[in-house]
């Protein structure tokens, strides 16, 4: 965990917060910024205990909506103002700090943040954030993950 905030603080520190920098072609981007996302998601959901992952989840989107419009970022592509942070790397990353907890192994573990870096290496891709603001979603969902005293309770 500890290397993971690390390798993420050193990507925000590194990259120009202009820059695009996705890694994915577009018409995977569109997968994994869509339908592999909602797919990702329902699979971390069911998979584990489903209330408590639901009220992480939960938890992550009302943050990370809150933070959306407190900061009134303009997106890279000038669609709206709610660029920062990545309401979908926050969440995917939410989903993989918990199912990785769970995970029957490090490479289990280690495919459901591979799955959650590409979500939020989509957003990038497809212009619709900068590097700073899918890895500000990342650590967000890492934290919501990992302190369960701070998830809502319905």
């Amino acid at each position: 965990m500890r290397i993971l905030l690390a390798v993420l603080f050193a990507t925000l520190a590194i990259v120009p917060s202009h820059a695009q920098t996705g890694l994915l072609d577009h018409s995977t981007a569109k997968f994994f910024s869509h339908e592999g996302n909602l797919a990702f998601l329902a699979a971390g959901v069911l998979s584990g205990d489903s209330r408590d992952r639901g009220r992480a989840l939960v938890t992550s989107t009302l943050l990370a909506t809150s933070l959306k419009y407190l900061s009134h970022e303009r997106r890279p592509d000038g669609s709206t103002f709610d660029s920062f942070p990545s309401g979908h790397a926050s969440a995917a990353f939410t989903i993989a700090g918990l199912a990785a907890t769970r995970a029957r192994s490090k490479t289990e573990a280690a495919l459901w943040y591979l799955g959650a870096a590409a979500i939020a290496d989509s957003r990038v891709t497809l212009k619709r954030h900068y590097p700073h603001d899918v890895v500000a979603g990342a650590v967000l969902g890492l934290i919501i993950a990992h302190m369960p005293s701070l998830r809502l309770r319905f």
